[in-house]
């Protein structure tokens, strides 16, 4: 479900940015428990979450799905690798805009968050950086989920420049404008964390998932990175139909 997926994405990469002058690229582990819901069991889940940033710009590359970010130009893609498709998106984003009719604030009242961050007295090693503790809990009409996320300061890493970009993509999820102004107390780049989250429909289902960070490098991006691979073909944007998938 694309709820969950924006929901840890955004976790796991609030607070990353590319360094001026280059471009970074970040590469993630991604784990989620296997979990039954309605009847249906789902089984674990292993991906690989690959990030490009640069100036002003970022892809983000997870599963059968990439997702541009031009700040210069005021476009967001979603490029679909399954169906050789993608999205074009004018920015800012205007949710109510892309729903039917009221559906918008509906919406929002379901998936509005009380978001909780809480930094801790608590430091590990994850990989090369010294992270530091936070704690976090997100609670909306649909989902709980409580979070340990482990930041660095040692990373290199623009926080400032990463939130105009990341807030992009976050921004096609409804209610998460506060969640957006709490995680400001994180203080780095999040590379690790340990989550559960349960859902209304789910009754007494928990779903645990773990992420962590491989490596973060300057590197050249590969010609046309930064763009839908030619041949694809522009589909009109259709919300309902990405949050189902």
């Amino acid at each position: 479900m694309i709820r969950t997926r924006v929901v840890a994405a955004t976790l796991a990469l609030l607070a990353t940015a590319g360094i001026a002058g280059a471009d970074l690229k970040i590469v993630q582990n991604a784990h989620q428990d296997a979990f039954s819901m309605m009847g249906q069991s789902q089984p674990a889940s292993d991906e690989q979450r690959v990030t490009w940033i640069g100036d002003g710009r970022m892809r983000m590359d997870q599963g059968d799905t990439s997702t541009i970010v031009l700040l210069g130009q005021k476009k967001m893609f979603i490029v679909n690798h399954d169906e050789k498709s993608y999205y074009e998106i004018d920015l800012p984003i205007d949710l109510e805009s892309m729903m039917p009719p009221g559906m918008a604030e509906q919406m929002m009242q379901m998936m509005t968050f009380d978001v909780t961050v809480t930094p801790a007295d608590e430091t590990k090693q994850v990989g090369e950086w010294t992270a530091k503790r936070y704690d976090m809990q997100m609670k909306s009409a649909m989902l709980t989920m409580d979070a340990v996320l482990w930041a660095s300061t040692e990373t290199p890493v623009d926080v400032d420049a990463y939130r105009s970009l990341y807030s992009e993509v976050v921004s096609l999820q409804p209610g998460t404008a506060d969640m957006l102004a709490e995680m400001r107390k994180v203080d780095g780049f999040v590379v690790a964390q340990e989550s559960t989250m349960s859902m209304t429909m789910m009754g007494d289902t928990k779903v645990g998932s773990t992420e962590t960070t491989e490596s973060i490098t300057e590197a050249e991006p590969p010609a046309g990175t930064y763009a839908p691979p030619e041949g694809y073909t522009a589909s009109e944007f259709d919300y309902m139909k990405m949050m189902q998938r």
